[in-house]
């Protein structure tokens, strides 16, 4: 398991969830498996948006259940004011929320009857700049990989951007030109039905066709 890459050693985590006891929960079981982590919290994104404690956090976790249908808003909003990678940690293990989520620039997705290595794993991911989806949920996702046609190469370059890589890392990586790249990147999001590389990636989860 790597390192997180934040300043000095130090991992600093927000907690965003209105009950006290999974607040507590969450910095207990950090504070036990990362000896490096900071935990600050506070119960609304609400109250996270008006001026989170301490320094901009390295990782937000956040449960979305009270956005109700502005998923996509509020990790917006959190991502854009805060400048950190948001994991969604939350009860709601459905696909529509997940897919919205990742859409609007989640790093990670765990739910909160997962293992606790899950959520320790993702927000380690995300402190990486990369992303992790809680394993659980691969089965209550639609499987649609029939219509969607993607050639075993469209769908490594999918996993990768999925990763956190950029185009030109993809190419190092699978020793391509970056024009090559992007023209299956353009072949993805025209089969996937999809107009940025967020959503190929999300549609690509929710379908089962990435992990």
């Amino acid at each position: 398991m790597s390192r997180p890459l934040t300043v000095a050693g130090r991992l600093r985590c927000l907690v965003v969830d209105e009950h006290p006891v999974v607040r507590q929960g969450i910095r207990a079981l950090l504070e036990r498996d990362l000896p490096e982590v900071e935990v600050e919290s506070v119960p609304t994104p609400e109250a996270a948006l008006e001026g989170a404690p301490g320094s901009r956090p390295d990782v937000v976790i956040v449960d979305l259940r009270r956005a109700g249908g502005d998923v996509r808003e509020t990790v917006g909003r959190l991502r854009e004011r805060l400048r950190s990678p948001i994991v969604v940690f939350t009860a709601d293990g459905g696909s529509r929320m997940l897919a919205e989520a990742i859409e609007a620039g989640a790093k990670g997705y765990v739910r909160k009857d997962s293992p606790p290595e899950d959520l320790v794993r993702a927000i380690r991911a995300a402190a990486n700049d990369e992303f992790y989806v809680d394993p659980a949920l691969s089965s209550s996702l639609v499987l649609d990989e029939g219509d969607h046609k993607l050639t075993a190469r469209q769908r490594e370059i999918l996993q990768l951007l999925a990763n956190g890589l950029h185009t030109e890392e993809v190419a190092r990586k699978l020793r391509l030109s970056t024009e090559t790249v992007r023209t299956h990147t353009k072949r993805i999001l025209s089969k996937l039905g999809a107009g940025t590389r967020t959503q190929a990636v999300a549609i690509g989860i929710r379908s089962g066709l990435i992990e």
